[in-house]
């Protein structure tokens, strides 16, 4: 396990390395497909080259995107088909050779969300042919993708991106509350209870990744900056004593869950990295939630406490749900490390 220093600091590097090499070790790369969860762990091996060049992750990685761009990366209705495109731009830069492979990948990703995807009347993308219901994961894998690979390919991609997130957002906020809730069924329009803490992950994860790159002069930045910096402001306040969030976020009796304090941590940084939001909270935000993160890594070097695959429920069903080691959980520590020594 990564070490503190003699001041009592971490060291991120040494973290992003511990918990990088032991997920290679014991996973092969190609028995990790091309889905949601395993590519944004791919994606947080992929970030953490860019402070830490590590030939065991690069030589992995490599082996990853082989296999899968030799198999042709799937592409359907389920918007996970879709997360392959989490590691633009930087896939391209740091595995050029790849480049042919990698553009037409991006495009058939591109060319099926505009063409295919499955949308209701009001043009909101559903999440799969089979829970075809509106639901807080699909901005993430909708509009921060659209980010990644539009500006990739040189197409247009910022009307659709922030009509996604406005649309679900406006949709699924949880009440009167600053948070947003799970999913809410497309025709019958039963809701999910409790602001999960994981989906407003992905909210936050959207927003950082997305504004810098839209024209800050126009209406839609201002107020799709305007709903990051509340949710930003209102997280802040539900962070615990030990630095982590609740997998409800307003729910005393709930757990801490380590995906989504992964999640916010990686949202604070970046933005914070981009002048989006200001150092947030009096007692220290990120070195609590630094620390926190940090006492989730066991001594094999796994990342634990992220609850398993979650469907839609009732707030005890979320409360209830059992925590371990998960790809999702490993991609955004590494990604919230990654960005905490970037800094």
């Amino acid at each position: 396990m990564a070490k503190r220093s003699k001041n009592n600091s971490i060291k991120p590097r040494a973290l992003i390395r511990t918990v990088s090499e032991s997920f290679i070790e014991r996973y092969r790369p190609e028995s990790q497909s091309a889905d949601w969860g395993q590519s944004l762990a791919m994606y947080g091996l992929l970030r953490g080259l860019s402070v830490d060049e590590n030939p065991k992750v690069r030589a992995y990685v490599r082996r990853w995107l082989a296999f899968h761009l030799a198999e042709r990366v799937p592409v359907h209705y389920f918007c996970g088909s879709w997360s392959f495109a989490l590691l633009y731009p930087d896939v391209v830069r740091e595995f050029p050779e790849f480049r042919m492979q990698l553009k037409d990948t991006a495009l058939r990703i591109y060319e099926f969300i505009r063409d295919k995807a499955l949308r209701n009347g009001e043009g909101i993308l559903l999440h799969n042919i089979d829970l075809p219901n509106i639901y807080i994961d699909s901005v993430y894998y909708s509009s921060a993708l659209l980010a990644k690979i539009g500006p990739f390919l040189g197409v247009p991609w910022e009307d659709e991106a922030v009509k996604q997130i406005v649309l679900h957002l406006d949709r699924l906020q949880d009440g009167n509350k600053p948070f947003f809730i799970h999913c809410e069924e497309n025709h019958g329009g039963k809701r999910s209870e409790g602001s999960w803490a994981r989906g407003n992950g992905w909210v936050m994860m959207t927003l950082a990744e997305m504004l810098p790159l839209l024209d800050k002069k126009t209406a839609r930045y201002k107020n799709l900056l305007s709903i990051f910096q509340q949710l930003a402001s209102a997280i802040a306040e539900r962070q615990t004593k030990r630095g982590l969030w609740r997998t409800i976020l307003d729910d005393p009796a709930a757990y801490e869950e380590v995906s989504a304090s992964a999640m916010f941590l990686f949202a604070f940084l970046k933005s914070q990295r981009m002048g989006l939001i200001g150092p947030m909270g009096p007692m220290g935000l990120t070195e609590n939630a630094v620390r926190g993160l940090w006492d989730s890594v066991d001594k094999d070097g796994r990342v634990l406490g992220v609850s398993e695959g979650t469907w839609p429920g009732t707030v005890e069903y979320y409360k209830s749900l059992s925590t371990g080691e998960w790809w999702w959980g490993t991609g955004a520590f590494l990604l919230a490390m990654t960005e905490l020594a970037s800094g």
